[in-house]
């Protein structure tokens, strides 16, 4: 493990010396091919394992460890100034890392580059209230041209230009807040689904085919939509990250319905991630729920703080 950990940071800083030279710019089209091919390397693997990490993530730490898939923020400590590089990311892509960028749509967070100190006194008309569980963040309403423009376009500008291979789109279930608040479910659905189609349409057509739509959450969506847009959901989405799907759920019945969505997109292929917040001591009893479900999952288990600042060895509970 350590001969591995100082292969790794031989190989950063062999990056970092290349990063301080200022070579000759590449053509524009030169440079579209180069992102292209780098998009084209990882995506749609097959994937057996997965690991989620927020804070502080690591390249070095990543890199070596055994997962396929990981899912982390696009910076080290959410700032715009130390987001993470194409060539930081090229690295989890030499060590055969499949890599998505965590991505609020749902809710705008107010440490992110593209908030301004003056919302708080003059909002923008796309915000909404701020989430009492999580001080900071902010629902949006995610069907207007002007978060699109501020928040949501910029931000995957910098996702696609660090290489990352596709999205994990968190507050999906957004579209059922605004129904809380008075709007008929179908149309709040559909919009959230007409915004996952618009996310895929532009990274696909800027980073290629192969990058990855990851929602977390929210599957009600393609329920509580219109028909047509059903159809455009599953078409859209390659895979979907899910949280607490076996413990710690909100009654035996959402558990159930959860598990019955999840079942219907196992069955249309795409690949289902699952998250819980649990003990060690519980993992065990997580991987035999999950042998024994009738569809395929894949399984993740973090801490119970669910402060998903570090990977855990949850892999060699399944050896």
């Amino acid at each position: 493990m350590k001969l591995h950990t100082i292969v790794i940071l031989t190989f950063l800083s062999i990056i970092a010396a290349c990063a301080s030279t200022t070579p000759a710019p590449p053509s524009s089209s030169a440079a579209k091919q180069s992102q292209q091919e780098t998009r084209m390397t990882t995506p749609h693997i097959k994937i057996n394992s997965w690991a989620y990490q927020l804070q502080g993530p690591k390249i070095a730490t990543l890199a070596e460890s055994p997962y396929d898939l990981l899912v982390i923020d696009y910076s080290k400590d959410g700032s715009d100034k130390n987001r993470f590089s194409a060539k930081e990311i090229s690295v989890l892509h030499k060590f055969n890392k499949t890599v998505l960028c965590y991505f609020s749509i749902g809710e705008a967070e107010d440490y992110r580059f593209y908030w301004q100190k003056e919302w708080k006194d003059n909002p923008p008309r796309f915000l909404g209230e701020e989430n009492p569980d999580w001080a900071g963040n902010f629902k949006v309403k995610y069907w207007r041209e002007d978060w699109w423009e501020k928040g949501l376009r910029p931000y995957l500008d910098r996702i696609i230009e660090a290489g990352f291979d596709g999205v994990y789109l968190d507050i999906v279930d957004a579209y059922w807040f605004w129904h809380e608040q008075g709007i008929d479910v179908r149309n709040t659905a559909d919009d959230m689904v007409k915004l996952i189609k618009r996310i895929g349409d532009y990274t696909r057509t800027k980073a290629g085919k192969n990058f990855i739509i990851c929602p977390q959450n929210g599957m009600g969506v393609f329920k509580d939509c219109s028909p047509e847009y059903k159809d455009v959901y599953f078409k859209t989405v390659d895979m979907v990250g899910l949280e607490s799907l076996l413990f710690n759920y909100y009654s035996e019945g959402d558990k159930n319905y959860r598990l019955q969505l999840a079942r219907e997109l196992a069955g249309a292929g795409k690949t289902i991630l699952d998250v819980e917040y649990i003990d060690k001591s519980q993992y065990a009893d997580y991987l035999k729920q999950v042998k024994g479900l009738d569809f395929k999952l894949i399984p993740y288990g973090s801490t119970p703080d669910a402060a998903l600042d570090g990977i855990t060895d949850f892999w060699k509970f399944r050896k």
